[in-house]
């Protein structure tokens, strides 16, 4: 069997009987494959399914995780894509006279163009693909003619810029209902995936996998008048499937849309609405003419942020310096419409940043897309990578207050020594309030993001997000690397309510909360009274603590 001719129809007596989909076997030396029947095939990915995917879905990683992690990751994701064999039981194989023969999914001809060399063989590793299989120039695209049964046909799962997805061929077509593949593509049930056309280029024979060289066409678009002429006629789709022949169709603008990733085949509608994330990204290296990278992410709760995170690593390894210490600043948004936008505003260095670049994307795209409370869609991803060859860190050395006797509710100057990458060394002064009232001792907190994050998650504020909007705020609360953060802590005890920190309530009011069990309500022993935080042109690391006693003296 070749890859890429899973979904090729099948004939009898001019019926259309079902779908190449499986080989059987290893090296066969008759032309024998699996077919799966056109019946099932129509009351599978036409059945009452949902149309949305939950979105739920546990990737498996922590916080800042590698390249390789995210590959791992991505692996497991696109698990279907590199066809695991399943096993016919013994006995059936025996009455079969197959032996110890097993079934196996014809593979799809997976496409992959516009990456770096050195993500397109872990990528395609990933996908299930090889990096040779698909060519690196986009060549001549097919001519906007109709799809009929047999022709080969794309899912998207990237597009424009850089593309990524596979190649199968078309099983039957019912008006603006389209059926191929004849097995699972990933899997997925209800998905969102570009419908698009494709073009096959050779046929690559091998005694292991033969497999075609295809590539992805555009997305399919405005049908033409001679494809609604053609459904008028009968040629279109005109053999008999149960019993009933194709009728005539409204074909108006259309786009084609992979809705449903099933057991039996890949379903799409190519008059139904598309959901992608649109990413829009400038990059800009110091004096050089600013490149700009637009292209389309299929929505899905796992496959989206992977994505997102692999087109990050693949700009910045294409157009930069692969190793080495860099600086890199990433500015945006990403929106998710209704939901509110989540800001992008952070500043890596060293030789890890392209990583964390590409983590401070698939960071918020993962939260709010696996979430277990709610339906979180991102719509748009608008991004601005500025790229410096050069180290820009400082480390907090000492901090000190222009007074000995801090007085509440007065304001007074911080006074923190960094010192720079190169050894140099500088002060920078930060205005700190102290709070109006509440226990007299205070201590003065000056540190990173990473030591804030910690303290703030172990100590401060405990509760997870239980809401969209609550998700939301908190992503835009995270501490970011190019800031010094000031923060006045106090031991009194407080509570978290909904998510947000109630610094030194009464003990009155803190019974009431406490005995309130329908209120996300969680106790807390420090809580923060004051603060506040200063952007820096460089990366923050480090943290001192300065022991306060606040007087009410007035002089």
């Amino acid at each position: 069997m070749i890859a890429g001719m899973s979904g090729s129809p099948v004939y009898i007596d001019g019926k259309l009987i079902g779908a190449v989909s499986y080989s059987i076997g290893q090296f066969p030396r008759e032309a024998l494959a699996g077919i799966t029947p056109i019946e099932e095939t129509l009351a599978d990915v036409d059945g009452p399914h949902s149309v949305t995917r939950p979105s739920t879905a546990n990737l498996g990683l922590g916080p800042n995780p590698t390249p390789e992690a995210v590959f791992a990751a991505l692996t497991r994701v696109m698990t279907r894509s590199t066809t695991p064999p399943l096993t016919v039981p013994a006995a059936t194989a025996a009455a079969a006279g197959l032996g110890a023969a097993t079934l196996t999914p014809i593979n799809l001809a997976m496409s992959l163009r516009g990456f770096d060399a050195a993500l397109a063989a872990p990528l395609a590793h990933s996908i299930g693909a090889s990096p040779d299989q698909a060519p690196t120039a986009a060549g001549q695209r097919p001519a906007a003619a109709p799809l009929r049964p047999g022709d080969p046909v794309g899912a998207s799962l990237l597009r424009g810029d850089f593309e990524m997805g596979a190649t199968g061929t078309v099983t039957w077509v019912d008006g603006t209902r389209v059926y191929a593949f004849g097995h699972p593509f990933l899997g997925m049930g209800p998905t969102s995936m570009a419908m698009t056309r494709a073009r096959v280029y050779t046929v690559l024979p091998s005694l292991a996998n033969s497999m075609k060289i295809a590539d992805l066409g555009p997305a399919i678009g405005t049908l033409s008048q001679d494809r609604a002429s053609a459904v008028e006629g009968g040629e279109l789709g005109g053999e008999p499937v149960g019993g009933a022949e194709v009728g005539e169709a409204d074909l108006g603008p259309v786009i084609g849309v992979v809705s449903q990733d099933r057991a039996t085949a890949i379903g799409g509608d190519m008059g139904a609405p598309l959901r992608e994330l649109a990413v829009r990204l400038q990059l800009v290296n110091g004096a050089d003419t600013p490149r700009h990278f637009n292209f389309y992410i299929a929505q899905d709760p796992a496959m989206t942020p992977l994505f997102a995170y692999v087109s990050m690593l693949n700009v910045l390894t294409s157009y930069q310096r692969q190793t080495g210490i860099m600086t890199i600043g990433i500015q945006g948004t990403a929106s998710f419409g209704t939901d509110g936008a989540i800001t992008i505003d952070d500043l890596y260095t060293g030789d890890q940043a392209l990583a964390g670049v590409a983590n401070s994307v698939l960071g918020p795209l993962s939260a709010m897309m696996g979430n277990d409370f709610g339906t979180a869609r991102p719509e748009t991803l608008d991004l601005t990578l500025n790229v410096s060859e050069q180290q820009a860190s400082a480390t907090i050395e000492r901090a000190w207050l222009d007074t000995a006797r801090p007085k509440y509710g007065a304001t007074h100057t911080l006074h923190v020594q960094l010192r720079n990458y190169r050894g140099t060394s500088e002060t920078i002064d930060v205005p700190v309030t102290m709070p109006t009232s509440g226990p007299a001792a205070v201590t003065l907190l000056v540190c990173d993001a990473p030591t804030l994050a910690g303290i703030e998650d172990k100590e401060l504020d405990p509760n997870a997000a239980k809401t969209i909007p609550e998700l939301v705020s908190g992503l835009n609360r995270i501490r970011r690397n190019n800031r010094l953060y000031v923060r006045l802590l106090t031991a009194a005890p407080g509570t978290v309510i909904a998510g947000r920190a109630q610094p030194a309530l009464p003990g009155s009011t803190r019974s009431v909360l406490d005995a309130d069990k329908s209120a996300g309500v969680t106790g807390i022993n420090r809580t923060f009274v004051g603060g506040s935080e200063q952007r820096l042109n460089r990366v923050v690391r480090g943290s001192r603590e300065i022991a306060l006693t606040l007087s009410a003296e007035i002089k």
